[in-house]
């Protein structure tokens, strides 16, 4: 096997800690640790991984410690913001589901994504009744997403809502609907919160991961793996499969759960994938012309998100245009301009322009 590169040597690491496998002898001598916190903050596993550490007896130098204890505090505000949200969704009956904090808790990641089943301010207005939140000014390609973020007030945590949409262009309403309907409850922290299916977590990963982003991340690669291990012999892939070629993504499924496969291979299993053949079988090829492997640098896990991101954004417009989804096609058909103009005035998703006040007179407020 080709020698793996620094970071790629911390990503297993991080990986094998974290699936719970045993270490190598000596993995930890040459640990470059500044490093290392670097990249598991910036890969939302840090949480996980200095309580992994401290579960083996190993104490991480105070850099590590203290990001570690930052972003445990980013997870009580978090929680304490999904309590008041879960509160005020039931007073209101407003449906909605937590889609990804499942995942990455006790590590929060850039944002709580939530997806609600109306396209109204009033259902925002509703859901976050108690929670002093400020509003980002939208862009065209949050428009079409149907998304809408805010920032909690005093803090650093960013509520992206959605609002009845998912897909970089909001494509796919009537999957958000699906996703309602086979959705699961679990709880987190006392809080309880609806969040997908597994297998709707799977093609949630194929509209996601891949699609109109240039990396996905640690905490990604950790679930699915974490995901398919414990499930395999009961995720419905005849599910996953169906419903990723309805939505036009089952190339963009296929391409990241071999990607992740090729990772485990590569950092974990000691050349032994993850996807059984049975499994590599029902998914099928990912698209022809595309990097075998996803390369590993400190923000996350890197492919040829350009090319990728045109094939299946195309597609997807030919599904819309065969169904005669003429709001979803539209929808397709405006998004390139919207990402090249959030491009070029500088206004992405993370760099957006300064918050203001949600609402003029807002609900009686609480920090979290």
């Amino acid at each position: 096997m080709t020698p793996l590169a620094r970071e790629e040597r911390l990503a297993a690491l991080v990986l094998t800690l974290l699936l719970g496998e045993d270490l190598p002898t000596g993995a930890l001598a040459a640990v470059d640790w500044n490093l290392l916190a670097d990249l598991a903050e910036q890969n939302a596993v840090l949480v996980r991984l200095a309580d992994r550490l401290a579960d083996c007896g190993i104490h991480p130098p105070r850099r590590l410690a203290e990001a570690a204890e930052r972003e445990r505090e980013r997870a009580r505000v978090a929680l304490g913001v999904l309590e008041l949200i879960a509160a005020a969704a039931a007073r209101h009956g407003v449906p909605w589901i937590l889609t990804k904090a499942r995942d990455r808790l006790p590590d929060v990641g850039d944002d709580l994504d939530l997806l609600v089943g109306a396209d109204a301010d009033a259902a925002d207005r509703w859901l976050l009744e108690g929670v002093a939140v400020n509003r980002h000014e939208p862009t065209l390609a949050h428009r079409l997403a149907g998304s809408t973020l805010y920032t909690v007030t005093g803090t650093s945590l960013v509520l992206d809502i959605r609002h009845g949409r998912l897909g970089h262009a909001g494509q796919h309403a009537d999957y958000a609907t699906q996703l309602f309907r086979n959705q699961r409850c679990v709880t987190l922290g006392g809080v309880t919160c609806a969040v997908p299916a597994p297998e709707d977590q799977l093609v949630l990963a194929g509209v996601e991961k891949v699609t109109a982003r240039r990396t996905f991340h640690l905490c990604d690669v950790l679930h699915a793996i974490g995901t398919i291990r414990q499930r395999r012999a009961h995720i419905d892939w005849d599910y996953v499969v169906a419903t990723a070629r309805t939505l036009g993504i089952r190339g963009a499924l296929s391409c990241y759960l071999h990607y992740v496969d090729d990772i485990y291979a590569r950092l974990v299993g000691a050349g032994v994938g993850l996807l059984d053949p049975a499994t590599r079988r029902v998914l099928g090829p990912p698209p022809r012309g595309l990097a075998r492997r996803a390369e590993f640098g400190r923000a996350g896990f890197r492919f040829p998100a350009l090319w990728l991101t045109g094939r299946v954004h195309a597609q997807q417009l030919v599904c819309k245009l065969v169904a005669r989804d003429w709001t979803g096609a539209n929808r397709l058909a405006i998004w390139p301009f919207a990402a090249v103009a959030a491009r070029l005035d500088g206004r992405a998703t993370s760099i957006a322009p300064a918050p203001r006040p949600a609402w003029p007179e807002p609900a009686e407020a609480q920090m979290p």
